[in-house]
């Protein structure tokens, strides 16, 4: 197997972040082959923050597009990827030091697998470093789909029809999870932290927007069509917690 790993990292108005953001990719021991980053037209100095980076001679492309969604962001992105691992970075949270290390050594261990994840740890406040959560900081620590946490083989994600639903604002990442079950892709959650999720006012998800859970729903609904027309609605989607890997 391959370890070329493209990272996926949409970018809209985080410039207070995303220096950070790919600071945490670089301090991973094992290198990236790329960080692709679609700047969604910022109105702040995102675009370059990332450029100066890319000046310092990190593999950093670029891709400067519209007011997408991230959704249409992540397919933009998706499109640029050279690697034949796709991993998964938002612009505001952070890997955690040895997760590339963690989830390729998993991927080699067991070539039948073709998903990684593992555990989110969400946050208010960066210590001093900037990368960690800071020891006064409010965290909670679970399973949940969030992208970053994970790793695919690009071939699973082609077979998924390798695009996200740019009809959700909301949940696409809760709509890739559930073609995953629905596909019976072999994937294991670590029981490691595998992304720092921060929680701050300008994010998305902090946004008092009726079209959160309409697109929850909306995501819930296309799985129950598809299953419904493969036949397999009466079969109950593995539970997550059937994933976790066993201490």
């Amino acid at each position: 197997m391959s370890d070329r790993v493209s990272v996926i990292m949409p970018c809209r108005d985080a410039g207070r972040f995303i220096d950070a953001a790919l600071e945490s990719v670089w301090r991973q021991e094992r290198p990236v082959h790329e960080v692709v980053v679609v700047d969604c037209a910022s109105s702040d100095d995102s675009a370059e923050v990332a450029g100066r980076h890319r000046a310092a001679g990190h593999p950093v492309r670029l891709v400067a597009a519209g007011p997408l969604t991230p959704a249409a962001a992540r397919n933009v992105a998706l499109t640029e990827a050279a690697g034949d691992l796709i991993a998964f970075l938002d612009a505001d949270d952070l890997w955690p030091a040895g997760k590339l290390s963690r989830q390729l050594d998993r991927l080699s261990r067991a070539p039948h697998v073709d998903m990684v994840s593992g555990y989110v740890r969400y946050f208010e406040t960066a210590d001093g470093s900037g990368l960690e959560p800071a020891a006064n900081s409010r965290t909670e620590t679970i399973f949940h789909v969030h992208l970053g946490a994970c790793i695919y083989r690009r071939e699973t994600l082609d077979k998924l029809g390798g695009r996200f639903d740019e009809a959700l604002l909301y949940g696409e990442d809760v709509d890739l999870m559930l073609r995953v079950r629905e596909a019976a892709v072999p994937f294991t959650i670590l029981r490691s932290v595998e992304l720092f999720y921060r929680r701050h006012a300008a994010s998305l998800m902090a946004a008092d927007n009726p079209r959160q859970q309409a697109d929850f729903r909306l995501a819930t609904h296309k799985s129950i069509l598809r299953r419904r027309a493969a036949g397999t609605l009466a079969t109950p989607l593995r539970d997550f917690a059937s994933f976790v890997e066993q201490a």
